[in-house]
C-alpha cells in the first residue's frame, strides 16, 4: 500500500510549487528595472501634487477666515433677515465691496441670504432677491450648521466658473441665513500651481474634462491633448507617460484636489525617451496571475484535505448535539492527521451520549424524589391541620378554639407552600402572587359558616418567583394579619373587605394588609394575649425578612399591617 502524504507535507509541496513562478518573475523584474530611480521620480511627482493640494487647502482656509470675519459684521447679520432695513443692506453691500476689493480677481460675488435662501445683500446688486435654496451649498450649510464647500458651478452673475464656500449665520442658536462667496477657478489655479521648479517638475490645474484651468504657461505646454487627460482621469490612471504639446516626452502624475472637480497634473521630462510601461504592467499582471494561481491551488488543496473533513466533523457534532443517532462515516479517505481527529471526535461523541444518558436518568430520579418529598410533607401538614381541627371540635371555650384555629392556619400556610413547590418545575421558587391568593382563599374557606359577616378580599401582588425563605415568613404574616382582621366586627359595613397589596419599588417590597371592620377595644393587644402574640410574631417574621413591620389602626377601627423588606434578587434564587 502506497504511503499517503500528510497534511503538512501536502501543503508544503503546494506552497513550493506556487511560489516558484512568483520568485522567478520577481528576480526577472529586479534584473530589468531600477526600482530606486523610479521610486525617486514617483516621490517627486507625488510631492509636487501634494504641494498643490496644500496650497488649495490654504486658499480654502483663507476663504473660511475671511467669511468668518465678514459674517460676524453687524451689517451682514442684520441683513440676514426676510425684510432687512435698507440702511443695513447698504452698509452690508459696501462692506462686501471693500472685502472683495482687497483680493481682486480671486473671488466672485459675496452675498448673504435669509433662512429661506433668498439673497438679501450682495457685493453685486443684481444678486439681491435671487433664491439659492436649490443650491447644494445652501442645503449643506443649513443641515450641517458649519463651513461647507459646494460643487463647482457656472456663476449666474458673471463669466467665471466658481467653487462656492459658505458659513451659516446663527442667531439665538437658530439658523438665520447663509454667508457665501465664490472662489474663481482661475484664481484657484494661479494660486495653487506655479512654474516648473528647479527639479524640472511642472504643475498645472485641469478640470475633469482635461481642459486647463490655470497654471504657468511653460507647464501648460507640457500637457498632452485634453482628450488624453480626460481619458486618464475617467480611467483612474494616476500615472502615465505621453508626449506633451511641445513634442517632448513626459511622465505625468494626477492628483485629485479634495472637495472639488479639479485635478493637479505634475509633469517630469523623460530623459531617454518614453519609458515603456508594458514591462511594469506586465510584471504586475504576471504577479497577480501567480498570486491567483497560488491562492486557487491552496484553496483547492485546503478544501480537499482540510475544509471538507472539518465540515463533515462540524455537521456530525451538530447532529450529536441535537441528540440524533448517527455513525461517523467519512465520505472519502482522509489524511492520517484528519482521520485521527475524526476518530477522537467520534469517541468523544459516544462518551458525551453515554454521560448525557446517565445525567438525564439521575435528574429524572432527583426530580421524582423532590416531588415525592414535597408531596409527603404537604400531606403530613394537612394531616396535622385535620388533627387540630378535630381537636378543636371538642373544645368548649371559644378562646381556646380560636387558638387552635390560628395554629391550624399556620400549618395550612406551610402545607400550601409545599404544594406550590412540588407543582412547579423549579423546586426552590414559588409564584408570589398565586401563593398569596391561594393562601387567602384557603383561610376564607375555613371561615365559612361563621356567624359574622364575611368580608371580600382584594389581593394585588406582583408576579414574581420567590424562595421558601421569603414565602414562609410572608405567608405567616398574611395568615396572622388576616386572622386579626377576621376577628373584627363587619356588622353595618356596606362593603366589608380585607385588602392585601404588595408593591415592589426601588428594590423594596411593601406588603400591606388592612380591613375596614370595627375592632373591639383591646382586640390587637388585649388581655387574651392573641393580638399580642400575633403582633410579636409579625414583627419577628419581618425582622427575619430583613425588614420591619408597622401595625396601626385605620380610621374606622380596623387594623393595618405594613411590612417592608428587601426584594429578593432575581438572579440569586434563595436556598430551599
Amino acid at each position: 500500500m502506497a504511503a499517503r502524504w500528510s497534511l503538512r507535507s501536502a501543503l508544503l509541496a503546494v506552497a513550493a510549487l506556487t511560489l516558484l513562478p512568483v520568485l522567478g518573475v520577481a528576480a526577472w523584474q529586479a534584473d530589468r528595472e531600477q526600482r530606486g530611480t523610479q521610486a525617486s521620480r514617483d516621490a517627486s511627482l507625488v510631492a509636487a501634487g501634494d504641494l498643490v493640494v496644500a496650497r488649495y487647502g490654504e486658499l480654502l482656509e483663507a476663504s473660511r477666515r475671511m467669511l468668518s470675519a465678514a459674517c460676524t459684521a453687524d451689517a451682514v447679520r442684520q441683513s440676514a433677515s426676510v425684510q432687512p432695513e435698507p440702511a443695513d443692506v447698504s452698509r452690508c453691500e459696501a462692506y462686501f465691496t471693500r472685502v472683495l476689493g482687497s483680493v481682486p480677481g480671486q473671488y466672485s460675488v459675496m452675498l448673504v441670504t435669509d433662512d429661506q435662501g433668498v439673497a438679501r445683500c450682495a457685493s453685486q446688486p443684481t444678486a439681491v432677491g435671487m433664491t439659492l435654496a436649490d443650491r447644494d451649498i445652501f442645503q449643506k450649510v443649513r443641515a450641517e450648521r458649519e463651513f461647507a464647500i459646494g460643487e463647482q458651478i457656472a456663476s449666474r452673475l458673471g463669466p467665471n466658473t466658481v467653487i462656492p464656500v459658505a458659513l451659516p449665520v446663527m442667531g439665538d442658536g437658530a439658523f438665520r441665513g447663509m454667508c457665501s462667496v465664490g472662489i474663481t477657478l482661475k484664481a484657484l489655479a494661479d494660486f495653487s500651481a506655479g512654474p516648473p521648479t528647479k527639479g524640472a517638475i511642472g504643475t498645472v490645474v485641469v478640470a475633469r474634462d482635461g481642459a486647463t484651468v490655470g497654471g504657468d504657461p511653460i507647464a501648460m505646454r507640457r500637457l498632452p491633448m485634453p482628450t488624453r487627460l480626460a481619458a486618464s482621469i475617467v480611467g483612474d490612471q494616476v500615472r502615465f507617460a505621453d508626449f506633451g504639446q511641445d513634442g517632448q516626452p513626459y511622465e505625468f502624475h494626477l492628483r485629485a484636489i479634495p472637495d472639488s472637480m479639479l485635478f493637479a497634473v505634475t509633469s517630469m521630462p523623460l530623459a531617454d525617451g518614453i519609458v515603456s510601461l508594458g514591462s511594469p504592467w506586465m510584471m504586475f499582471a504576471l504577479s497577480a496571475m501567480a498570486v491567483v494561481l497560488a491562492l486557487l491551488v491552496a484553496w483547492l488543496g485546503a478544501d480537499r484535505w482540510c475544509v471538507q473533513p472539518l465540515r463533515y466533523i462540524q455537521a456530525f457534532a451538530e447532529k450529536v448535539a441535537r441528540g440524533e443517532a448517527i455513525k461517523f462515516e467519512p465520505p472519502h479517505r482522509w489524511s492520517p492527521e484528519m482521520a485521527s481527529v475524526g476518530a477522537g471526535v467520534s469517541a468523544m461523541a459516544e462518551a458525551i451520549a453515554s454521560r448525557e444518558a446517565e445525567l438525564r436518568a439521575g435528574l429524572e430520579q432527583r426530580d421524582h424524589m423532590l416531588r415525592e418529598i414535597h408531596h409527603r410533607v404537604k400531606n403530613n401538614l394537612q394531616m396535622i391541620s385535620s388533627l387540630l381541627n378535630l381537636q378543636a371540635g371538642e373544645i368548649r371555650s371559644p378562646r381556646i378554639r380560636r387558638y387552635f384555629g390560628d395554629a391550624q392556619n399556620r400549618v395550612l400556610t406551610l402545607s400550601i407552600l409545599h404544594r406550590h413547590l412540588y407543582e412547579r418545575s423549579s423546586w426552590s421558587l414559588v409564584d408570589f402572587q398565586q401563593f398569596i391568593s391561594d393562601l387567602v382563599r384557603q383561610i376564607s374557606v375555613g371561615r365559612r359558616g361563621a356567624e359574622r359577616q364575611s368580608p371580600r378580599y382584594h389581593i394585588r401582588a406582583p408576579i414574581m418567583a420567590v424562595g421558601p425563605d421569603t414565602a414562609i415568613p410572608v405567608g405567616l404574616i398574611v395568615t396572622e394579619a388576616v386572622g386579626i382582621a377576621l376577628g373584627h366586627d363587619f356588622t353595618g359595613i356596606a362593603t366589608p373587605e380585607v385588602r392585601i397589596e404588595a408593591v415592589e419599588r426601588n428594590g423594596q417590597v411593601e406588603l400591606v394588609i388592612e380591613d375596614n371592620g370595627v375592632g373591639k377595644e383591646g382586640s390587637m393587644h388585649g388581655p387574651d394575649g392573641r393580638g399580642g402574640f400575633g403582633m410579636s410574631l409579625i414583627r419577628g417574621l419581618a425582622m427575619q425578612l430583613g425588614g420591619e413591620a408597622m401595625v396601626s389602626t385605620t380610621e374606622g377601627g380596623g387594623s393595618r399591617v405594613a411590612v417592608t423588606f428587601p426584594a429578593p434578587a432575581a438572579d440569586e434564587p434563595e436556598d430551599a
